[in-house]
């Protein structure tokens, strides 16, 4: 079998042991040779989403209770993932809408608003403190076109750094963040999924590995050749 033909089938077999209501538990992907990095899948069994990262990068979960972040929900989780600068936070709304930056945050970034229109049964896009533009700031249909490898609409934020809101329902999302300091940060955006949430095998395979040659970038920018080749799956060339 080729190695195009054992990633996807190893991808299959990933996603058909996936469980009705969680998915399956961390397990490592194997990449093409161009690529060196192992990629791992996280799976938040609390809150019901999973996500893929380099498995090099320790991880850790911790509680919360913040209102102020993202106005209009309550993050009730920060994901941290060391080395990469990259959280990812469980937004909770009862009241189906979130906002990218907090009230009184520092200019010129203006506020990003989604809300949920029931009536109309879509996503609505609102700019509470007015456009960085020309462009009007009342309430219009938001760009939903962008999606996750499960299918969740991937909300584009003018907050600062790298920041996507993800829809994982009307009442949850998860905001996956950086600080300025990851090349990474969209590309493990999109690895994002709901339980239960149908992932084609070749659209998972290309997310990774663009995640995974994203991560290897940015280590060749940071850090020495000889650490690079301890972080790598495969053998340093002499």
């Amino acid at each position: 079998m080729s190695i195009t033909g054992r990633l996807v089938a190893t991808v299959v077999v990933a996603i058909a042991t996936t469980a009705p209501a969680i998915l399956a538990r961390a397990a490592d992907l194997p990449l093409p040779p161009t690529v060196s990095h192992r990629m791992r899948q996280y799976v938040d069994e609390k809150y019901h989403f999973s996500f893929w990262y380099p498995a090099a990068l320790p991880i850790t979960a911790a509680a919360a209770n913040d209102d102020k972040s993202f106005p209009g929900g309550v993050v009730v989780e920060t994901v941290q993932i060391a080395g990469g600068d990259i959280s990812l936070y469980v937004v909770n709304s009862p009241q189906s809408t979130i906002t990218d930056e907090p009230n009184g945050h520092a200019a010129p970034i203006p506020q990003t608003k989604y809300f949920y229109d029931a009536a109309s049964q879509c996503w609505m896009v609102a700019y509470p403190e007015g456009t960085d533009g020309n462009g009007s700031g009342a309430p219009a249909p938001a760009d939903v076109s962008k999606t996750t490898v499960g299918g969740q609409p991937m909300l584009p934020s003018g907050a600062r750094f790298d920041t996507t809101i993800i829809v994982l329902s009307t009442t949850q999302f998860i905001v996956v963040q950086d600080g300025g300091g990851s090349a990474f940060t969209n590309e493990l955006a999109r690895t994002v999924a709901a339980p239960g949430a149908h992932v084609d095998a070749a659209v998972l395979a290309d997310a990774l590995q663009a995640e995974a040659m994203a991560y290897e970038k940015q280590l060749q920018q940071t850090i020495s050749p000889a650490t690079l080749c301890a972080l790598q799956s495969s053998p340093c060339k002499k």
